[in-house]
C-alpha cells in the first residue's frame, strides 16, 4: 500500500511524551486503594491544527483503580468532529491523579493503541496520546475536567496538541456516593438494517442493507432501568463498518415477558456508510422472553440516524443474553460467583496469498487485542474478542469475534485452552471477503500470581466467504481472572 503521508516509527518526541506520562503515573501512585473500584472518564478534544478530516476525538476510558491515585484500563477514541465518521482508535491507558486541594486535582494519562479509518490514516495506525487534566469535584463521585493532550498518529499528519473538556466518575460500592451498577445481562446480537430510498453512501451510491454482528451488556441502574452498552461490526453490506452505542433502557414487566424502550447515542462509520463526523442516535423498542432460567431472547425494532451525515436506517435485531439478574441472590446457583477472565496483549497475523486487497509488502501485521471470557461451568466459557491494527500498513483494520472456549488445568500454575470464534472484520485494505471471519486458536497459560497469568496462543483465522485472508496467528498477553455476583 502506497502512503500519501510520511511514514514514521515511534520517534524520540513520541517516546519522550509516553515516558513522561508513565513517570508521572508511577511517581504519585503511592497509597493503597481502599476498595476495588472503577474509574470512568469521557470527553471531547479538538485538534488545534487539523490537517485531515479528523478534527476532534471523543474519549471513553474505563480503568481499574489499583491505588487511590492510579488506574489502568482501556480507552476508545472516535472521530466526532469534521467528516471522518469511522475513524476509531483503541488501546491501553493509565491515569494518575495528584490532589492539589479539596475538590481540585491534576491528572495525567498515557495511551498507546491503534486504529484508523475513514481513509484518513494510511500506514500503521499506531496512536500515542499523553494528556493532562485539571479535575474539579462537583459531587462525591463526579468531577468535570479541562483537558489538554499531545496526540500523535502514525500514518496521518496528526502530531500536535488538542484541548477539550471531560467528565470523570468513580464506580464502585465503596466509592463515596458511588454507583453500585451491577451486570444484569450480556450476550451476542445480530442486527439487520435497511436504509430508506434515497439514502446514499459516501461514494454517492444507494446505501446497501447492512447486517451487523456484535455484543451487548446491560447494567442495572435502579428499578426497571438499565444502562445498555453495545458494539457491532458489519458482516455484510458495508465491509469495515463499525459502531459503538450506549443507551438508557426502561423495562415494563408483562407476565413472563418484558417490554422495553431504549434511547441511545454512539459513534459509527466505515464501509462507505455516510455517518458524517461519526455521532449516531438510536431509538429502540422490543420484547425480552426467558428461554431458560439463565438465557433470554430479545427481539427489537428501531431506527438509527447520523445527525451529521446522510445515513438513516430502520433495523431489526435478535439477541441471546445470559441473564444474571434473575438468578442473583437465589440459593445455589445465584450465590456462586460468576467467573470471568480479561485478556489483553498483542497478536501477529501472517500475511500472504489473498490477505490484502491492495499492494502491500508486509509479511506480517501486529494487532492489539482484548478479550472477556465468561465461564458457563468449570471448563466451558464464552469469549468476546476485539482487535485493532498497530503495525503492518493496515490502519483502520479491526476485528470483533464471539466464540466458545474450553480450558483444562494441567497443574496448579499451568492451563491449556482451545477457542473457536466467528465474527466481523474489515478496513485497512485487508481482504475479508465480505466481512465474516472465523478463527481457531489454542492457548497455554502460566499463572505468575493468583491474579495474573501469562498467555501464549497459536491458531488460524480466515474469511468464511470467498477467497480472502487465510492467516496463521500467534498471540501474547496477560490474563486476569475475576468474578462478579
Amino acid at each position: 500500500m502506497t502512503s500519501q503521508f510520511p511514514k514514521r516509527a515511534i520517534g524520540k518526541r513520541q517516546g519522550r511524551i509516553l515516558a513522561l506520562a508513565t513517570a508521572f503515573c508511577a511517581g504519585i501512585a503511592t497509597q493503597p486503594v481502599a476498595a476495588q473500584t472503577l474509574s470512568f472518564e469521557t470527553g471531547f478534544e479538538q485538534l488545534s491544527s487539523p490537517q485531515t478530516l479528523i478534527e476532534g476525538l471523543n474519549r471513553i476510558y474505563v480503568g481499574y483503580q489499583f491505588t487511590d491515585n492510579l488506574s489502568f484500563g482501556q480507552s476508545f477514541y472516535s472521530a466526532v468532529q469534521g467528516d471522518a465518521g469511522g475513524a476509531f482508535f483503541w488501546g491501553f491507558e493509565g491515569v494518575a491523579r495528584m490532589p492539589l486541594s479539596k475538590g481540585l486535582s491534576l491528572s495525567a494519562s498515557g495511551f498507546i493503541g491503534g486504529g484508523g479509518g475513514a481513509a484518513q490514516v494510511i500506514g500503521d495506525g499506531t496512536m500515542i496520546r499523553a494528556g493532562l487534566a485539571l479535575d474539579y469535584q462537583i459531587a462525591d463521585s463526579w468531577a468535570v475536567q479541562l483537558t489538554g493532550s499531545w496526540i500523535s498518529i502514525d500514518g496521518a499528519p496528526i502530531d500536535g496538541p488538542a484541548f477539550g473538556v471531560g467528565l470523570r466518575r468513580q464506580i464502585g460500592k465503596q466509592a463515596p456516593g458511588g454507583w453500585d451498577a451491577q451486570l444484569d445481562a450480556a450476550g451476542g446480537t445480530i442486527t439487520g438494517m435497511v436504509a430508506p430510498s434515497g439514502v446514499l453512501n459516501r461514494a454517492g451510491q444507494p446505501q446497501d442493507r447492512v447486517a451487523l454482528v456484535g455484543a451487548r451488556a446491560l447494567f442495572g441502574l435502579g428499578r426497571n432501568t438499565q444502562l445498555s452498552l453495545g458494539a457491532a461490526g458489519a458482516a455484510s453490506g458495508a465491509q469495515g463498518y463499525m459502531q459503538v452505542m450506549a443507551g438508557l433502557r426502561r423495562n415494563f414487566a408483562l407476565g413472563p415477558a418484558t417490554l422495553f424502550v431504549e434511547g441511545g447515542v454512539g459513534f459509527g462509520g466505515g464501509g462507505e456508510v455516510d455517518t458524517g463526523a461519526g455521532p449516531l442516535l438510536e431509538a429502540v423498542a422490543g420484547v425480552s422472553l426467558p428461554v431458560t432460567r439463565e438465557l433470554d431472547a430479545q427481539l427489537a425494532v428501531g431506527g438509527l440516524i447520523a445527525p451529521t451525515g446522510d445515513f438513516r436506517a430502520a433495523g431489526v435485531s435478535l439477541s441471546i443474553l445470559r441473564n444474571f439478574a434473575r438468578t442473583r441472590g437465589d440459593a445455589g446457583l445465584g450465590e456462586r460467583p460468576n467467573r470471568w477472565a480479561f485478556s489483553g496483549g498483542i497478536s501477529v497475523q501472517q500475511t500472504g496469498g489473498n490477505y490484502f486487497l491492495n499492494a502491500n509488502t508486509a509479511s506480517f501485521v501486529v494487532m492489539q487485542e482484548s478479550s472477556f471470557d465468561y465461564f458457563l461451568g468449570e471448563n466451558l466459557y464464552v469469549s468476546g474478542n476485539g482487535q485493532t491494527a498497530l503495525h503492518g500498513g493496515i490502519a483502520g483494520y479491526a476485528v470483533g469475534l464471539l466464540g466458545l472456549g474450553y480450558q483444562v488445568d494441567i497443574s496448579p500454575r499451568w492451563a491449556v485452552s482451545l477457542e473457536g470464534h466467528i465474527g466481523a472484520a474489515g478496513g485497512g485494505g485487508v481482504n475479508v471477503a465480505g466481512g465474516i471471519v472465523g478463527s481457531l486458536r489454542a492457548e497455554i497459560d502460566y499463572s505468575i500470581t493468583d491474579r495474573v497469568a501469562l498467555s501464549l496462543g497459536l491458531g488460524k483465522m480466515r474469511a468464511v466467504r470467498g477467497n480472502g485472508l487465510d492467516s496463521n496467528i500467534a498471540t501474547l498477553g496477560l490474563k486476569i481472572p475475576f468474578s462478579t455476583r
